[in-house]
């Protein structure tokens, strides 16, 4: 919600256990992970996530099932918010910097944040074999033709070391 890298963030996968359904972030958000070259590549400011498979850092989230929302990307030479981390605003109150990619590491998932009713009627999720998946999908970049609904890309139900893309509608594009 792909630890902002089992997350790539940018349909990455990374999971745990969030109200929606996880950045690197599975994205990891990292969204985005063991997987992309550059887990960083889809984070966007704005985005919503949720502890991730690295995550290290006690109840900064608020406990487990915190959501927080990406309001700074870290910068190449920045010694407050280094390349591969960004700055996360926990719904809870803190505001935090969390590693993307950096030194390895993915703290975060991506949420699923998709609109309201966004159906993919005719995907199947290859785990929980729900069909016409709501909300985001997650399609493996390496496996052929697998998918996964959030709930089961969450809860990390397949490979973490995969990359993931992440389809916020029916017709949108990683």
């Amino acid at each position: 919600m792909a630890a902002l890298s089992h997350w790539t963030l940018e349909g990455a996968a990374i999971p745990q256990q969030a109200s929606g359904s996880p950045l690197a972030f599975q994205e990891p958000c990292s969204a985005v992970s063991t997987m992309d070259p550059d887990p960083q590549a889809g984070v966007q400011v704005g985005m919503r996530v949720v502890r991730g498979v690295d995550w290290k850092w006690g109840q900064q989230d608020g406990g487990e099932g915190g959501v927080g929302t990406v309001v700074e990307l870290g910068r190449h030479g920045s010694p407050s918010t280094p390349d591969r981390t960004v700055v996360v605003q926990w719904d809870h109150g803190t505001r935090t910097n969390y590693r993307a990619g950096y030194q390895g590491a993915h703290d975060l998932l991506l949420y699923d944040n998709a609109q309201i009713g966004v159906r993919h009627p005719n995907i199947i999720c290859d785990c929980c074999k729900k069909h016409g998946l709501r909300g985001m999908r997650w399609k493996c970049r390496i496996c052929f033709d697998y998918d996964l609904c959030t709930q089961c890309y969450m809860h990390n139900k397949h490979d973490l070391a995969h990359a993931f893309e992440r389809y916020e509608t029916a017709h949108s594009r990683p």
